[in-house]
């Protein structure tokens, strides 16, 4: 059911950065979800193991109550199995949606209308998470190479950035100004915090700091890039402990923390835009709060 309220973000040992408030909870499948990103008024939701996008109108009152827009189908002839998202991420430059696809070692830049693919090429057979960057260049974890590949919209390689032995199994990165946050955990150990942490890397691949008060982060958003003065900020999901942390990129500092006090269960992808917060988890649901600024940040 939909739910909405007010929901405190505790502030960390630095001073508050934002308070939030859940504005609302999708519940429209148990899958987990694989992908979630929002591009024109809209909310894409991939979930594992189908090449089905979801689409929701954001502009509605409530999304619960809302029934799914439409649905995308994501399918090539060529390809050898039918696509399986491990991550999406969009474009509002191009208008288009990338999809990291594991069963066929690709990435698909897809059309949000009606899910054909506008190009598509080989990556690691390992990629993983996806996100775009300023310049509408496309950025890819290998988590077999141990690298970042940042790809134009048409597949050609910009360039690689080859990471530390000690970091060399990421899961998903955002470029924030001139260098890197990278989230990565050893998913093959026992352990499920092995080696769980966020880092800082500059486009050399050197680790200039990290954070390693997380477990399993299986995902970023950028909630504020440093233009304009404005504070960098960076949403961590950490899913080994229920909640998403808030970390200040010049320190990796711990501004705010969203708990499981506020409905948040293994989170698994995020997006932020426009001051909303989407969340979406291993259990099929996506949570949707609006973060609201404090002054002077």
């Amino acid at each position: 059911m939909s739910a909405s309220g007010d929901c405190n973000i505790q502030a960390g040992s630095s001073s508050s950065l934002v308070v939030g408030q859940l504005l609302d909870t999708l519940r429209g499948s148990s899958a987990a979800v694989y992908g979630v990103t929002v591009l024109q008024q809209e909310l894409y939701i991939a979930r594992d193991r189908s090449n089905v996008i979801e689409v929701f109108d954001v502009r509605s009152a409530a999304l619960q109550s809302s029934p799914c827009r439409r649905r995308v189908v994501v399918s090539m002839t060529s390809l050898a199995q039918q696509v399986r998202p491990l991550d999406i991420a969009s474009c509002a430059e191009t208008r288009s949606i990338y999809v990291s696809d594991a069963a066929n070692g690709s990435l698909h830049r897809v059309d949000p209308a009606s899910g054909g693919v506008l190009a598509s090429w080989r990556v690691d057979a390992r990629a993983w998470g996806v996100s775009v960057t300023g310049r509408g260049t496309v950025l890819v974890c290998c988590r077999g190479a141990g690298l970042l590949c940042e790809y134009t919209p048409s597949g050609q390689l910009v360039r690689r950035v080859r990471l530390p032995d000690a970091v060399a199994r990421p899961l998903h990165a955002v470029q924030m100004g001139d260098q890197f946050v990278v989230s990565l955990y050893d998913e093959s150990s026992a352990a499920a915090a092995a080696g769980s942490r966020v880092c800082i890397v500059d486009d050399a691949g050197a680790v200039q700091r990290d954070h390693d008060q997380v477990c399993q982060p299986h995902h970023l958003a950028a909630v504020c890039d440093d233009g304009g003065g404005a504070r960098a900020v960076v949403a961590v999901a950490d899913c080994g402990n229920d909640r998403i942390k808030l970390l200040d990129v010049a320190t990796l500092q711990v501004l705010a923390v969203v708990g499981s006090n506020c409905g948040i269960r293994r989170p698994h992808r995020l997006c932020v835009r426009q001051g909303r917060l989407y969340v979406g988890q291993w259990d099929g649901s996506v949570l949707v709060y609006q973060l609201l600024s404090t002054p002077g940040v």
